[in-house]
């Protein structure tokens, strides 16, 4: 049969698997076959077959229901998919996972479903991959600021139950009183277990502006060194992913050297000298960065030519209570439908739970499966995840910041932090910057580059994400000589 590397890859909040146009391209920009090595003997292998599958079932308002039921619908998707495959005489002998945003959850969650089958999903499929950009891994944050109070509380009333379970506030009978994604970064449940079974793991975050996912949440951090932009030096590459950084120290004004000669006027009188020392030299990051200047108006606006945008943008005000009135409309009905398909989706499943705790015995035996796919990582690929912090660094040294908004983790994120780098020590962490985006979030996957032609600046991050996963699949499962196949995107073969 026709070896194939399957890739799930996975949405977010009220988004479809348009938003992941970018990425599909870039998959299938890679599918080309490579020159093969010439054999001395032996039979030549068939080549591996990329599939990449954007899910169906979860697209916007349906991302609602909950993460662990959008992960449910994902598992049955799933199913389908590796039946088609099978009858069309394709085996799926690879198994990789890419979420962006919400759908970093979603499929973290999805990937203990999995293995908490009887056998483990994981026993024949082999896990290759697994990799997640601007995830809230550790739900939303709270700053002590007044405006991110506000923004909590009104937040956590909003998107039904996964509003519920991103704000931790669903300490349901199921979870044993504790919340989704404690849980999910609990060491002895199968959660972890099944995302310790991937060798090769990627965590990609915005190190700035992304006011939807900040970098702490995103990157399984406790400190964020990039919250003050003035505060530290960056350094990154032409695809605007960070290589280094460090603090910016600012000279002691009694150890600045002081010209003399001129302490005395034409008269002889003493003269005041007062020395300034400019504080933030980097004030216009925000709007500027080699080249790159943020657009006038918010995105939204940048719709519409010129000169209505701008006439929109003055009278916006008026327009508010009419948008808020509608906007409240929408969410009102979408969770009222929300809360029908939960209970629906409860009497489906009522007869098939998810085995929380995972045989001791039996992640061995997928962890024996795996070491040899561990064994195949090149050298160079070790060093580019080491804890030395100067490229895309994993986990980035803490720096001290002034006048910024104190990060309010709880006890149980701490907890999180800790299970959830210890349980993927070995994974590469990718930093990305964009200072000068109204909202780095969609930047970072080149969300909607036709509306928005300055979203085409993450393409970068997205290439290298892209060719982190392939890569994967032809060196875990083929070899460092391996041969590249064509792309499949459901159901089409494109080259």
């Amino acid at each position: 049969m026709q070896p194939v590397h399957l890739i799930i890859l996975t949405h977010g909040l009220y988004g479809s698997s348009q938003n992941l146009t970018a990425v599909k391209e870039e998959l299938i920009n890679l599918s080309s076959p490579l020159p093969s090595s010439p054999s001395s003997s032996g039979p030549k292998s068939r080549p591996l077959e990329t599939v990449v599958y954007l899910p169906t079932g979860i697209k916007g308002p349906r991302t609602w229901d909950g993460i662990d039921v959008c992960a449910h619908r994902i598992v049955e998707e799933i199913d389908k998919e590796i039946e088609r495959l099978e009858d069309d005489g394709k085996d799926v002998v690879g198994f990789s996972v890419m979420g962006y945003s919400l759908g970093g959850l979603i499929s973290r969650y999805m990937i203990g479903i999995l293995h908490s089958r009887q056998p483990s999903f994981f026993s024949r499929h082999k896990p290759i991959s697994f990799s997640t950009a601007a995830t809230p891994h550790l739900g939303v944050l709270k700053y002590g600021t007044l405006t991110n109070t506000v923004v909590h509380t009104v937040g956590r009333q909003l998107f039904s139950r996964t509003g519920r379970q991103i704000y931790s506030l669903d300490k349901e009978p199921q979870w044993g009183g504790r919340v989704l994604l404690e849980l999910m970064a609990d060491p002895d449940h199968v959660f972890v277990q099944a995302l310790k079974l991937f060798p090769k793991v990627m965590i990609i975050a915005n190190g700035c502006q992304d006011n939807t996912v900040p970098y702490p949440t995103a990157s399984i951090s406790s400190f964020d060194p990039f919250q003050d932009a003035s505060s530290v030096h960056v350094e990154t590459d032409d695809d605007h992913i960070v290589q280094s950084y460090r603090k910016v120290e600012y000279p002691d004004p009694e150890d600045l050297p002081v010209d003399h000669s001129r302490d005395a006027d034409e008269d002889g009188e003493d003269v005041q000298i007062q020395i300034k020392v400019i504080k933030n030299p980097m004030s216009s990051v925000p709007n500027e960065w080699k080249g790159r200047r943020r657009q006038p108006l918010p995105p939204p606006f940048m719709l519409f030519p010129w000169p209505f945008n701008y006439m929109l943008f003055l009278i916006f005000p008026l327009l508010l209570p009419f948008i808020l009135v509608y906007v409240t409309t929408v969410i009102t009905l979408h969770n009222f439908h929300s809360r029908k398909r939960i209970r629906t989706h409860r009497d489906s499943i009522e007869q098939r739970p998810l085995l929380v705790p995972s045989s001791v015995s039996l992640a061995d035996t997928i962890e024996n499966t795996t070491r040899e796919l561990k064994d195949t990582l090149s050298s160079s690929v070790r060093e580019s995840t080491s804890l030395d912090g100067t490229s895309s660094p994993p986990l980035s040294d803490p720096v001290e910041h002034s006048k910024v908004a104190p990060l309010l983790l709880t006890s149980a994120q701490k907890t999180m932090i800790r299970n959830l780098n210890n349980a993927i020590s070995h994974a590469e962490r990718v930093v990305s910057w964009f200072p000068w985006a109204y909202n780095s979030h969609a930047m970072l996957i080149c969300r909607d580059t036709k509306r928005f032609p300055w979203q085409e600046d993450g393409r970068g991050v997205v290439r290298k994400w892209t060719k982190f996963v392939y890569d994967a699949g032809l060196h875990g499962l083929n070899g460092p000589e391996a041969e590249g196949g064509s792309v499949e995107i459901h159901g089409r073969t494109e080259s």
